[in-house]
């Protein structure tokens, strides 16, 4: 799988990443470590924007510590197939 990570202040995007991985799990790990951010909670609503809409974001809130950005918004690509 290959998600792309975005951080966002005011819908004006600071820093993205493409990261492959094996689940998202581990992709929100390897993203975390790249940005040098503590990872966020994670709740069902996320697993669920993940598994109906394959993009889900990330609040201030979702984080134990102060974050310098508005959002983290995580995205799976979906490669699409030629025919």
């Amino acid at each position: 799988m290959r998600v792309w990570a975005k951080l966002k202040i005011e819908d004006r995007m600071l820093k993205d990443v493409i990261i492959n991985s094996d689940h998202f799990g581990s992709a929100l790990v390897d993203v975390c470590d790249h940005f040098d951010l503590t990872k966020p909670i994670v709740c069902d609503k996320h697993l669920s924007e993940i598994d109906l809409f394959r993009r889900t974001v990330f609040y201030p809130d979702d984080f134990i510590e102060s974050v310098p950005f508005d959002t983290l918004e995580i995205e799976i690509i979906v490669n699409k197939k030629k025919a």
